[in-house]
């Protein structure tokens, strides 16, 4: 594995740790991370409810830039079992939306 491997990785993992925690935490609801497609940014929150999970995504603005317009905005029409699953919907989501 190279060394660009090993740090793409290790970055995924973590990303995906508070996303995981959801699942143990009793007390947590909802998560979200910070995630990126080529210049553009994204917040993926990953909603629960008892053992339901829901992805929705919202468009930002990469630090001392402007709102891009339109914003890219979406959510999950049907409820998933688990919250890495409902990540990586919302992830392919964004890849093919923002392309």
């Amino acid at each position: 594995m190279e060394c660009r491997d090993r740090l793409a990785h290790w970055l995924l993992e973590l990303v995906l740790e508070p996303v995981r925690a959801l699942a143990a935490d009793a007390d947590g609801d909802s998560v979200t991370v910070r995630a990126a497609r080529g210049s553009r940014r994204f917040n993926l929150t990953i909603a629960r409810d008892d053992d339901e999970y829901r992805w929705s995504i919202h468009e930002v603005a990469p630090p001392g830039k402007p709102e891009p317009m339109p914003l890219l905005e979406d959510q999950a029409t049907e409820a998933l079992t688990d919250p890495e699953y409902a990540f990586w919907v919302g992830w392919d989501t964004i890849q093919q939306q923002a392309a």
